[in-house]
């Protein structure tokens, strides 16, 4: 990245008007941005293609040790959340990748023959976070603000996101949920926050609030380490000496190679007859499906080939490189008697009803899949999110071969998900509570 500099106020009020003119000057700093979601799909997509089996709404049920008696993990139960199905899976070893779920995990280590169970020390200290997406003309499209320094001590950070703004986030300590849910209070304070860095025709009422969402972080120390060693920074991975089994904790995406690299080092660490038949890491040599294919110039090469506007075809390159074109070979006919662009999942975003077809083949499988991890409607604007749920639960009930009740069902799961965010008004399951 370029290094940081100081940015007069002028400049500063040319290239963010949004700005308060009261402020003297900025700091300038780059930073990388991406889809999380988009990223995270085509990890596992890429570790299949390379041999991996990835299950998706899949969870551990149980956990088996060895008949030997030593105590390691042999095998685990896992259970498919669709159909319920329950699949005994062998192995030599276990990684758990858990989140702020990986307490959960740990403790299916101590359950012994017979069902007794102690419970794992306790490693994950959940700290819910708080998004608030506004407006896009809030933002400068190309740069952002974070304020260092807010009234009680925390960071907040103000960036144009999917044509949007974005801001966040707080950080409270919670009780590890699926399905945290915003509060009015922290929402509250997110608006006060960032009104005190916006001229007065730019400030944010409650109503400006387009989707509201509550994350958990998950912060870890290590059980098993020397009690005199300090306090990570960073991700945690550790080995469990009576089980084996390693666990990975924290970290960031901007390190997901060198936790992997990492977790499997220790795994080599703890099973020496697995290191022997070990290579040496790939890990950096490996893209990820969609780099082969990509260029600057995508975008204009999909616009031309598929008549499609400039806006949908930047957002089909980011999200999907070099794949891009076969979501837009999944478009099909367009009748002309529709009003607006019929190929458009929702008027006001660049999502294609060709993207919900192409996300089942990639094992998107519910509509909550559609509206919150393979677009991000649910995170831009609750409204329009809920609007597009019969459209999306259309396609992948063709796509899928569903029945009229699952159908209906999963219209049903949709809503009660978006219930848990926070639009203009508080989320509907906090008022429910």
């Amino acid at each position: 990245c370029p290094p940081s500099f100081a940015m007069s106020k002028s400049r500063l009020l040319r290239d963010f008007p949004q700005l308060s003119h009261n402020l003297k000057y900025a700091m300038v700093f780059y930073e990388g941005q991406h889809n999380d979601s988009r990223t995270n799909i085509a990890i596992a997509l890429t570790a299949a293609e390379n041999g991996a089996t990835v299950l998706n709404h899949a969870e551990v049920a149980r956990l088996h040790k060895s008949p030997g008696g030593d105590g390691t993990i042999s095998g685990a139960v896992v259970r498919d959340l669709l159909t319920h199905e329950e699949i005994a899976i062998k192995c030599k070893s276990v990684v758990m990748c858990g989140g702020p779920f990986t307490d959960e995990l740990r403790d299916m280590e101590e359950v012994e023959e017979g069902g007794s169970k102690k419970p794992a020390s306790k490693v994950i200290n959940g700290a819910a976070g708080t998004h608030v997406v506004l407006p896009g003309y809030l933002c400068p499209r190309n740069c952002g603000m974070v304020d260092m320094a807010t009234s009680d001590g925390r960071i907040l950070f103000y960036l144009p996101w999917e044509g949007h703004t974005l801001v966040g986030t707080t950080d409270v300590k919670c009780d590890v949920t699926d399905r945290p849910i915003p509060t009015e209070e922290e929402i509250e304070w997110i608006i006060r926050e960032t009104n005190n860095y916006l001229t007065s025709e730019c400030r944010v009422t409650r109503k400006d609030v387009l989707s509201a969402w509550s994350g958990i972080r998950p912060l870890a120390v290590d059980p098993h380490a020397d009690p005199n060693a300090p306090a990570s920074r960073d991700h945690i991975v550790s080995v469990n000496p009576k089980t084996k089994a390693v666990f990975v904790a924290g970290g960031k995406w901007t390190t997901y190679r060198e936790m992997a690299e990492d977790a499997i080092d220790k795994l080599l660490q703890a099973h020496p007859d697995l290191a022997a038949k070990a290579s040496s890491c790939k890990s950096l040599s490996v893209p990820l499906l969609g780099a082969e294919g990509y260029s600057r110039t995508l975008p204009i090469q999909l616009s031309k080939e598929f008549n499609l506007p400039i806006q949908v075809c930047e957002h089909l390159a980011r999200d999907y490189g070099g794949r891009a074109a076969d979501v837009c070979a999944l478009i099909g006919d367009v009748d002309a008697t529709e009003e607006g662009d019929p190929r458009l999942l929702a008027a006001a975003y660049p999502y294609l009803k060709a993207e919900v077809r192409y996300a089942c083949k990639e094992h998107a499988r519910t509509v909550e899949d559609i509206i919150s991890r393979r677009t991000r409607l649910a995170y831009l604007n609750v409204k329009d999110a809920k609007k597009v749920i019969p459209i999306v639960a259309e396609i992948m009930a063709e796509e899928l071969k569903w029945s009229v009740e699952e159908t209906q069902k999963q219209m049903a799961d949709a809503v009660a998900f978006l219930d848990t965010f926070a639009g203009p008004e508080p989320a509907i399951a906090a008022t429910q509570s």
